[in-house]
């Protein structure tokens, strides 16, 4: 079963935008990244070379000797015969690419040759683990169109399920139109929330629950699998000589640093301690969360000392929240037990936490750079973004609909500066003087071009 997914149609600009580079795709394992590759490259190209580094290092030798195409593509040749290179219908796709520097090196003189289109994958391309390797690995030269891949949003989730645009552009027309969802669909709607939070945007996760009559337990169990291969992932980087790169101590923090991530959300004020990693010094800590994210396992939101454009300017760099960069981890790692509580509205004073994190991970499949605002007079913002011009006030509320914090800002424009205010939560589409009220399934509509 493939799913449709936002990188299909990304790849196809991509492929008729005259100029363009290699294609190189950067995204958390299991994402789909191989899959719609290879799904685009059948449908518009004769000839498909796959290579996988990782899983086959032999064909690292044909990038040794010369980058030069043609004596690249003669070595591949002896390589595997099967391969057949046609000038303008033959597309090469470098998976796990990043095991391979070389190759991501040639991606330069492919461009320069223009006989063929690359598309290079990997998961943990931004890793820095160059020395761990060898000092002589040659960097990345800057030809390559970089495309960044996420697990599944909630409007692909719901593609999945079946729903197309017509059904869809009701929503992104509610939403234009300023008026309430039905009904009936505002009820289906939440409900389908609740499965995409359970169950996350992993897509071997969604075919496994969809092909045998949405079994949730089947969900958790791969679910829990992905989490013990995320945790293992460390120990499987080798390098040329097979030795491993991380040592069993930096593997151990790590491992420490990805289960913190959980438990730092139920925190007073959800900021991430580094100093609870164990084992290392701050440095060594800090080198294990900068693996999460690198792996894109993780992102990072950062406090900001002020609430004017741009938010990055403002970022404290030392007072930051983790979370999982898919909602499924996070859920999965709480136990089958929180899956069914949220699917019965029976999470209880923990609710407010897990909603924060699901809100997070939308805006994070949106691309939206994500902040939050906090200070020790009590004012706190659950995030902020820079939309449409203004910074953006994102409050997540399970209960009431107080907005003191937010109320207090915007009062004071002098102060404050001019800020809008988005509140998320268990309502219809609503408008109330300065700010909008939005159920949390909307929020991939809210980026919609259209809006």
């Amino acid at each position: 079963m493939y799913f449709k997914r936002k990188i299909d149609d990304e790849l196809y600009v991509w492929l008729n935008t005259k100029g363009h580079s290699p294609a190189l795709v950067s995204g958390v394992r299991q994402c789909g990244k191989t899959r719609s590759i290879k799904q685009f490259a059948s449908k518009y190209f004769k000839n498909v070379i796959y290579i996988n580094f990782w899983e086959t290092p032999s064909m690292k030798d044909a990038f040794k000797d010369s980058l030069k195409v043609d004596d690249i593509i003669s070595s591949l040749s002896f390589k595997d015969p099967t391969f057949r290179f046609v000038e303008n219908q033959t597309i090469l796709i470098f998976d796990e690419i990043q095991d391979c520097p070389n190759a991501r090196l040639s991606l330069k003189s492919f461009k320069e040759d223009n006989r063929f289109e690359v598309i290079a994958s990997g998961s943990y391309i931004g890793l820095n683990i160059e020395n761990k390797i060898q000092e002589s690995v040659p960097k990345p030269n800057g030809a390559e169109d970089i495309i960044f891949m996420k697990t599944m949003d909630f409007e692909e989730f719901l593609w999945a399920f079946g729903y197309d645009s017509n059904q869809l552009n009701l929503l992104y027309n509610c939403l234009k139109n300023k008026i309430p969802i039905p009904n009936s669909i505002h009820s289906k709607m939440k409900e389908l929330y609740k499965t995409y939070m359970c169950i996350g945007g992993y897509p071997e996760v969604l075919s496994l629950f969809l092909n045998n009559n949405k079994n949730y337990n089947l969900a958790f169990k791969k679910l829990t699998s992905l989490i013990y291969d995320i945790k293992g992932d460390p120990a499987k980087r080798k390098n040329e000589k097979g030795e491993p790169l991380y040592t069993p101590f930096e593997i151990s923090r790590i491992q420490n640093a990805f289960e913190l991530i959980a438990t730092s959300l139920n925190n007073d004020n959800k900021r991430y301690v580094v100093s609870k990693i164990i084992g290392g010094n701050g440095i060594q800590k800090r080198d294990a969360i900068d693996y999460l994210l690198n792996a894109n396992v993780a992102f990072k939101t950062y406090n900001v000392s002020n609430l004017s454009l741009p938010l990055k300017q403002g970022a404290i760099l030392n007072d930051f929240k983790l979370f999982y960069s898919d909602i499924g981890i996070l859920i999965a790692s709480y136990g089958f037990d929180t899956i069914e509580a949220i699917m019965n509205d029976t999470i209880g004073m923990n609710k407010g936490y897990i909603y924060e994190a699901i809100v997070a991970d939308n805006l994070y499949k949106a691309n939206m750079p994500l902040y939050y605002f906090r200070k020790n007079s009590g004012l706190e913002i659950d995030f902020v973004i820079s939309f449409k011009g203004y910074s953006t006030l994102i409050e997540v509320k399970t209960k009431s609909g107080n907005v003191k914090s937010s109320k207090t800002i915007m009062s004071h424009p002098d102060h404050y500066g001019k800020v809008k205010l988005i509140k998320f939560g268990d309502y219809n589409i609503g408008y109330s003087g300065e700010y909008i009220t939005l159920p949390y399934y909307l929020i991939f509509a809210l980026f919609k071009n259209e809006y």
